[in-house]
């Protein structure tokens, strides 16, 4: 297996076609994620570009991240959890150049039941209808003209059922729209190899980080259609993780994922996180309309198939 990260290695990607540094339009990218912090862990790199670029990026959030877990001694004494993660979603959204950020108002679901649970709480995201929380999506599409719509991938990343409703409604809002749906994921090979060359290094990895069994998570290398070069904006990256402070704490001490992140040295950092991946939906937009390399050239590259 190749490794997913390789030292002195920037990227495992060559260029395909987009990438060409060819003059910039303005465009209007619309990312939709589930909860506060979902953006600096998959997409804030390719949010962080397409502002510095000259693009008008709008960033949707399906709830507040009631529900996640925080230490204590954090929140104030007339503070709850999910206003702290709203106004941490606006510093994040602020250290990455977001010019709009949408909050739908959904209640977190949470993620200690699997995602065909029946009972979801009223209110919560996944209670939602599809086509109830598509159409307030679709409301945000056409009021922005956005060309392209980034959101979780057909496995919900890791299977969290607010993530693999945020795909079900992205695809549904796409297809009423017509707008190009890229799916935000990761290369499960990039994963696995990333995590052994970690522990090889003497980098703490948290107990159950991922599982043994990876086949549900993400996708493979060979379905990735499109990578975004992130190195350049590295520092609005790892200061959009560090706005989500909460998230870096646990009950009973426990070691999270975001402070494990925050805490890599520079190098490996950027090891880590200067590719992000995305597959195209086929449905989403017509055979003969643009491409997201075509429609942000500057941006989003192509993953070329080998000959």
């Amino acid at each position: 297996m190749r490794s997913g990260l390789s030292a002195g290695t920037k990227s495992r990607y060559s260029p395909g076609r987009g990438c060409k540094n060819a003059g910039v339009t303005a465009r209007t990218l619309v990312v939709f994620h589930a909860h506060p912090d979902d953006e600096a862990l998959l997409s804030a790199g390719t949010l962080a570009r397409a502002a510095s670029e000259g693009h008008r990026v709008v960033l949707v959030l399906a709830t507040s991240g009631d529900a996640g877990l925080v230490g204590d001694h954090v929140l104030g004494t007339a503070e709850d959890l999910g206003g702290r993660r709203t106004a941490e979603a606006r510093a994040s959204a602020d250290a990455l150049g977001v010019a709009r950020l949408v909050l739908l108002g959904y209640g977190d679901s949470g993620s200690d039941r699997p995602d065909d649970a029946d009972g979801w709480p009223d209110g919560s995201f996944r209670a939602a209808p599809v086509d109830e929380a598509a159409e307030r999506l679709t409301a945000v599409l056409r009021e922005e003209g956005a060309d392209l719509l980034v959101a979780d991938d057909v496995h919900g990343g890791y299977g969290h059922p607010d993530h693999l409703h945020v795909h079900r409604v992205a695809a549904a809002a796409a297809s009423t729209t017509s707008v190009p749906f890229l799916q935000a994921t990761i290369d499960r090979e990039f994963l696995s190899g990333g995590i052994e060359l970690a522990r090889g290094m003497g980098l703490e990895v948290p107990h159950g980080f991922v599982p043994p069994d990876l086949s549900s998570w993400y996708t493979p290398h060979d379905e990735i259609t499109h990578v975004v070069d992130a190195a350049t904006v590295l520092a609005a990256k790892r200061a959009s993780m560090a706005a989500h402070a909460s998230q870096t704490t646990g009950a009973d001490d426990t070691v999270r994922t975001l402070a494990v992140f925050l805490g890599l040295p520079e190098e490996i950092f950027a090891l880590a996180f200067s590719t992000e991946w995305f597959v195209l939906t086929p449905t989403s937009a017509p055979a003969t309309g643009p491409t997201p390399d075509e429609l942000f050239p500057d941006l989003f590259c192509t993953v070329p198939t080998a000959p």
